[in-house]
């Protein structure tokens, strides 16, 4: 089996729609982001996929998570708002490339008519499949999420991307993933032309109902 169809939530309907693939943050699952199927006001219907983070997680008693990859938490923890992860190339994610553009394949899902997202660690994964895949996606979600493995991904800018768009938001008092990482992500997307909206927001490491808003309005478009 596919690392992207274990525990795999998705609500497809038409194969003649454009889908939408949405990756959820460290320590979380699949779970989280599948009710924004519902709660993103669209003006059209799309497919829906929610994979779930391969890695076990533990999060404290017997709670445990999801993640794609392990971080150093207590790193992260310490540097706080100095945190700079641009040069960090993700253990395990060369993988999950390979992995997800066999389950594209299977799934028989054209990454051309396809918009890929992801919030905090997802949204980090989300940018990276961006650059691996030989026909880009129409656009990225990147919700409250840094750039990671900078050097890895200038080498694999293709003109195609000039025809993507990106949606980026961040919150301006973010205690996990600090916003100026967020702001060296949109300015290395614009560095290639690829064009696209940001939006601060007042509030932490979250998903408020106004980014929602403007996110249906973006995909819509």
């Amino acid at each position: 089996m596919n690392i992207f169809d274990k525990n795999l939530i998705e609500g497809f309907s038409d194969p003649n729609l454009d889908s939408i693939v949405l990756f959820h943050g460290y320590g979380a699952d699949a779970n989280d982001l599948a009710p924004l199927s519902e709660y993103i006001p669209t003006s059209k219907k799309f497919n829906w996929y929610f994979p779930n983070g391969p890695l076990s997680i533990p999060l404290g008693g017997a709670w445990m998570g999801r993640a794609w990859w392990p971080i150093p938490l207590e790193r992260y923890q310490q540097e706080g708002k100095n945190l700079d992860v641009s040069e960090e190339v993700p253990n395990g994610i060369d993988k999950l490339a390979i992995e997800f553009k066999k389950w594209l394949s299977a799934k028989n899902i054209d990454s051309k008519k396809l918009i890929l997202g992801g919030f905090s660690q997802g949204g980090m994964l989300a940018l990276d499949l961006f650059f691996e895949l030989e026909a880009p996606p129409k656009a990225l979600l990147l919700l409250s999420t840094n750039l990671i493995n900078k050097k890895n991904l200038k080498t694999k800018f293709k003109k195609e991307m000039l025809n993507s768009q990106y949606f980026l938001s961040h919150g301006t008092s973010d205690p996990v993933l600090p916003i100026s990482g967020s702001d060296r992500l949109q300015s290395f997307l614009n560095e290639y032309g690829i064009k696209g909206k940001k939006i601060n927001f007042n509030g932490g490491h979250e998903i408020p109902p106004n980014i929602l808003l403007e996110m249906g309005k973006f995909i819509s478009q």
